[in-house]
């Protein structure tokens, strides 16, 4: 093998190979930074730059005292900018002030263009020369970049050697770190491997190894799925686009800043991020960062990109088996929240996370959660969800309504115009002492007709509520239980009794000092919705009467991010709703599940 050496003298000239490495290295032609042409010499493809493009880079790299590799990284982004969009190449005025987040991202010191020869040769450009590139001045010698062992270049050739040395130990540095990324995911592989079969292997029937791996939990159905789920871009559009979700947690944190001001505080299942910069922002001395899913990629590049990185630490994983780079910490946020508040089983991570991390004292925010039960009267949805079943291009398909919205809660946007009755609180969560256990929960509720209609299902959402102070978590059960609507005093016969929304209902308390939202139909749509749970028959209700039941709600013994829903009620007449003993000899049970 022939080994280059090097002497005072410059390069061994024993080397025969030497010319032909320049003749194919140094003559290779550069493209230009945003189009197609190419050249031989750094000095007359930036004169392009600038006479075409309006990018004069040597007096902005001057301005800007940017150095060898900085000035790597501006001409690999605007290459990644050129291959990711066609038409950027046309964009005119293309400048940078020094903020930018990506002149000191390591990500773009690997060339875009393989061999890319404008990478070796930016030191022919003077820095210490501001002027216009249609100068010819050869680029002084002073500010390549030194390779240990080596005396300072003493021409053209060796700096572009020397250029490309120091060029390749980044690379190196590069691909050092790629790898021990992919060791540290091999790993993690290895172990899902290992708990997902080897710990499962024994001397029982396979049958009842499997039986007995699902009993213990060591493995989650849909567990995969769910966090694979969270990887990509439209989901997180869609939930940081509800702006009753998130201007709901951005209001809290901005509200009571003094909250957050110097603390430690833990998001889990931190998606893009978001959460965790507004406590940033907020005051935070520091924020820590997690999610299982490959979202946390992008929401590391959030955080540097919005110069946050040296309050917020991004950890990968499962919040109930990893460690964190702090004992305890003063405030968990999260957006656990699911379907009817408990699909998807986010908040048992936020419970493990409060008794794993949270300090005496600590805050949960959101601080407690309501689920409530309500009434719909609906023909159009009805017609949209049921009865389209009864005549499909002419074929009746009954069949097909046992396995729909009366067998599976459905989850849709109801208009408020429907809702036909009071509220009934059927779960009140106290994030700070409830735990997984609790949130099996079977509570009895009644409501009452606040209209003559059909009742044509029952209608579930929840409420969350934001407190300084986990001692007091939520408003009073008064309030949690108070009207939805107050009473029309308009004296207008052709308004509902109940037609104006008050405030408690939507969270708009000021004095209260408390913070919450609401994703009931009475509040602007979310992209949580309602819960519909669709009755096999409509009872025929009058103003005044009563549905009484019982609503049990258990995670599904197949899946436990799913939920099993069991609800029983009877008809109370208006005339026997003041006896609480009276019972219905027509009593109806229906189950549902929420997949």
């Amino acid at each position: 093998m022939s080994v280059l050496s090097y002497s005072e003298s410059g390069w061994d000239t024993q080397d025969d190979r030497w010319d032909d490495w320049e003749d194919e290295e140094m003559n290779t032609p550069m493209k230009c930074l945003f189009c197609t042409h190419t050249f031989q010499s750094p000095i007359t493809l930036f004169r392009h730059v600038k006479q075409v493009h309006g990018f004069d880079f040597p007096k902005i790299r001057a301005k800007l005292s940017l150095d060898f590799y900085q000035s790597m990284r501006v001409v690999n982004y605007i290459r990644t900018m050129g291959l990711q969009d066609p038409n950027f190449g046309n964009v005119s005025g293309f400048s940078i002030d020094g903020t930018e987040a990506f002149i000191n991202d390591d990500a773009y010191l690997k060339p875009v263009i393989e061999d890319d020869t404008l990478l070796y040769a930016l030191d022919e450009l003077d820095l210490d020369d501001t002027a216009s590139v249609t100068s010819s001045r050869i680029g002084s010698l002073s500010r390549t970049p030194r390779v240990e062992g080596f005396d300072s270049p003493a021409n053209l050739k060796e700096r572009e050697l020397m250029a490309r040395i120091r060029t390749l130990e980044h690379q190196m540095g590069l691909r050092d770190m790629e790898v021990k990324f992919v060791t540290e995911q091999f790993e993690e592989y290895r172990q899902m491997v290992k708990r997902q079969f080897y710990d499962n292997i024994d001397d029982k029937p396979t049958g009842e190894a499997t039986k007995d791996s699902s009993q213990d939990g060591e493995k989650e159905p849909g567990s995969d799925y769910y966090f694979n789920s969270y990887a990509g871009n439209d989901i997180h559009m869609q939930m940081l686009q509800d702006k009753v979700r998130t201007e709901g947690y951005r209001d809290f944190i901005y509200d009571n800043k003094d909250v957050f001001k110097g603390k430690v505080v833990l998001d889990v299942g931190c998606g893009t991020g978001i959460l965790s910069m507004f406590a940033a922002r907020a005051g935070a001395a520091k924020v820590i960062a997690v999610d299982n899913s490959d979202i946390i990629h992008k929401a590391r590049a959030n955080v540097i990109e919005n110069k946050l990185d040296g309050v917020i630490t991004l950890v990968k994983g499962k919040i109930e088996e990893l460690e964190l780079p702090v004992e305890k910490v003063d405030i968990i946020i999260s957006e656990w929240m699911g379907y009817f508040l408990l699909f998807e089983a986010m908040l048992d991570s936020v419970l493990v996370a409060r008794d794993r991390f949270l300090a005496p004292g600590g805050l949960l925010a959101p601080s407690a959660s309501y689920i409530y039960l309500t009434a719909i009267s609906d023909e159009d949805y009805m017609n949209d969800q049921v009865n389209y079943w009864d005549s499909v291009y002419g074929f009746k398909m009954s069949a097909m309504k046992t396995s729909g919205p009366i067998a599976e809660a459905d989850v849709d946007v109801i208009p408020s115009s429907s809702v036909m009755a009071t509220r009934a609180l059927i779960a009140e969560i106290d994030h700070g002492t409830t735990s997984s256990a609790d949130l099996d929960f079977s509570s009895s509720f009644a409501i009452e007709a606040t209209r003559d209609a059909a009742i044509h299902a029952f209608l579930g959402y929840f409420d969350v509520a934001f407190s300084r102070e986990q001692s007091t978590p939520g408003p009073s059960r008064e309030e949690l239980c108070a009207p939805v609507y107050a009473a029309n005093s308009s004296g207008d016969e052709n308004k509902s009794p109940l037609s104006t929304v008050s405030p408690k209902s939507l969270w708009k308390q000021p004095e209260a000092s408390m913070n919450g939202f609401t994703t009931g139909p009475h509040g602007a749509p979310t992209h949580w919705k309602q819960t519909v749970f669709v009755l096999k028959e409509p009872v025929a209700a009058k103003q005044g009467d009563q549905v009484r039941g019982q609503f049990v709600c258990k995670k599904s013994t197949t899946n436990p991010r799913e939920l099993d829903l069991e609800i029983t009620y009877y008809h109370v007449p208006a005339s026997k709703k003041g006896d609480p003993e009276y019972t219905n000899q027509d009593v109806r049970h229906q189950k549902y599940q929420l997949r």
